[in-house]
């Protein structure tokens, strides 16, 4: 079923959109954003190069399109508990790292392969960490958190232990969230 028309030509199948874009996100897991090309995109997905650059003039702007995909802006609730938004924090982390920058993408990131990758993602980062920090200062303005807390630290302190787990042993062990949570949340809340 048609989605949309360009005016000329074939209507747009959503669906043709959206094996592009998964097959992009593929491949930045993979390879990084260097293994993103149209070729490679064409050859993962299934659909045409002609059909691609219809829809994207070139590879930066299915490079674009495709980090409108990497970071999910669902606001954290509030009103959670301390112990539950650190735990929310930690699964937002992982889903970026692991499955929408994959190691791929982590890797071009850490090592800055791409320099107008990581600034973009650090662009898009940036705003989501904003509003994390903001909800982190409200806790403090609301004595839920300690009056010390820094939310930029605080944040960079938990991804700076996922990466760290991830680096000493693949992956996250199995409860590691249950244990770094039950570790920080009386070192940020207060006695």
């Amino acid at each position: 079923m048609p989605d949309s028309t360009t005016g000329r030509g074939r209507p747009r199948l959503q669906s043709t959109d959206q094996r592009i874009i998964q097959a992009a996100l593929d491949q930045l897991r993979l390879k990084g954003p260097a293994g993103v090309t149209i070729d490679s995109v064409a050859a993962r997905s299934g659909v045409a190069r002609t059909t691609i650059y219809r829809r994207y003039r070139s590879r930066d702007e299915l490079m674009r399109v495709t980090m409108e995909h990497l970071i999910d802006t669902t606001p954290i609730a509030p009103d959670l508990p301390v112990r539950e938004k650190l735990r929310w924090v930690l699964d937002r982390i992982s889903d970026i790292l692991e499955n929408r920058l994959g190691p791929g993408g982590t890797a071009a990131v850490i090592a800055n392969t791409d320099p107008a990758f990581t600034s973009a993602l650090r662009s898009r980062l940036a705003a989501r960490l904003g509003s994390l920090a903001d909800s982190v200062n409200l806790d403090v303005a609301a004595a839920r958190l300690r009056a010390d807390v820094d939310a930029d630290t605080l944040l960079g302190l938990l991804i700076g232990a996922y990466l760290a787990e991830v680096l000493r042993f693949g992956s996250p062990r199995d409860g590691w969230t249950d244990r770094a949570v039950e570790f920080l949340t009386p070192a940020v809340t207060p006695h």
